[in-house]
């Protein structure tokens, strides 16, 4: 087997958070020499469903948490059913396509591409699979007995893998991969002045972009304007509306940001933040330990996620405007619950996630003994 390896990353554009990944992991192999594709199976499979997919997923968002509620765990009931199975084989031939012309050392998934596990045995034995869970929690559609190893965030996932027969070698907990800035220290007194802050303030970043609190987010500025002692800084993304229907406000405590590339740096100002629950965010917020405010996380991931960070003592968890106004006063004045937020927040680091996965699948695929799964410390 020649020293630098062929790796093939399966992603999906459907949310940021499965592409950020991939993109994290080809920039660690490639950092190493090694040769990187990253695909989306389904736009591969056929870009006119894949736009419908996304756009369903992106409506679900707006229709209402009952429709999202009922789709996501009408599919954990069937995630391997006849149905499911029949589904992913839509995307078979275009999968041995993809591992035919590329000839990968390995196969990664940063989506539940369980049709990668499915098409092992008969027609690649010898490529393993691997999968890098995006989330706190893990779906069924990510489980299938053929897939080699498991990259996971956190215990529950361990805990929900092991609960449906999986072994312990087969996973390996290394927290989720995220920008390389993110791990970066910095200067919080300079940054505070960049941005045109008080050090004297608490401060308090809101995420409100396509996910975000979106229909009442003009209240919550107007409350939180309000406060003794903080600063909020909210960031609309790419949510221009939001953007100009803030500007127009007269806020005399509240900054209002667009879309802006040095996110990391907000993380490092901020005392509080105010989210949804995401796993890429939240492996952001582990990383920068910044005390969290979950907001009305929708059932399903999300909602799973926000109860796992809830019950480690890492994040407060609100549905109601009146709810997020309440918690964000409290945390604000209440120093050692912070403190001890993120303390919590700490216990749940592994690391670099991207050199951990990086390495332990460069040390497999070197190794005479594919199938021994190492739970190594780096």
């Amino acid at each position: 087997m020649s020293q630098f390896k062929r790796i093939l990353i399966l992603s999906c554009s459907h949310g940021s958070g499965h592409k950020m990944v991939a993109a994290s992991l080809k920039e660690g192999f490639e950092s190493l020499g090694h040769t990187v594709s990253v695909k989306d199976l389904f736009n591969e499979t056929n870009p006119a469903l894949n736009r419908f997919i996304e756009k369903s997923y992106l409506l679900s968002y707006t229709i209402g948490s009952g429709f999202y509620q009922r789709m996501y765990y009408d599919m954990e009931e069937g995630a391997h059913g006849k149905f499911i199975y029949n589904l992913w084989h839509l995307t078979d031939k275009t999968l041995l396509g993809l591992v035919d012309d590329f000839q990968p050392d390995c196969i990664i998934n940063t989506y539940p591409y369980t049709i990668s596990s499915i098409m092992k045995k008969d027609n690649y034995p010898d490529i393993p699979v691997f999968s890098v869970v995006t989330d706190f929690c893990i779906p069924k559609a990510w489980m299938h007995k053929d897939t080699d190893g498991y990259y996971v965030s956190c215990d529950n996932v361990e805990a929900s893998l092991l609960a449906e027969g999986f072994s312990k070698s087969q996973i390996l907990k290394t927290g989720i991969p995220i920008r390389e800035t993110f791990y970066h220290n910095e200067n919080r007194l300079q940054l505070m002045k960049k941005h045109g802050l008080d050090p004297r303030k608490k401060t308090l970043i809101i995420f409100a972009g396509t996910y975000g609190i979106l229909k009442n987010m003009k209240e919550v500025c107007t409350r939180t304007d309000s406060l003794a002692n903080l600063q909020t800084i909210v960031i609309c993304g790419k949510n221009r509306s939001l953007q100009r229907e803030l500007n127009l406000e007269y806020f005399k405590n509240t900054k209002i940001f667009g879309y802006v590339s040095d996110i990391h740096e907000f993380y490092s100002i901020g005392d509080i933040m105010v989210t949804k629950p995401g796993g890429i965010t939240l492996s952001e917020v582990v990383e920068k330990k910044i005390p969290v405010i979950l907001y009305n996380p929708a059932p399903g991931q999300e909602g799973e996620n926000a109860q796992w960070f809830k019950q480690q003592g890492a994040a407060v968890v609100t549905n109601t405007t009146s709810e997020l106004i309440l918690a964000i006063e409290s945390l604000k004045d209440n120093e050692i619950k912070r403190f001890s937020m993120k303390g919590n927040l700490e216990k749940m680091q592994y690391g670099h996630a991207t050199t951990l996965i990086t390495k332990d699948i460069l040390y497999r695929l070197n190794s005479e003994n594919k199938s021994a799964y190492l739970n190594v410390s780096y």
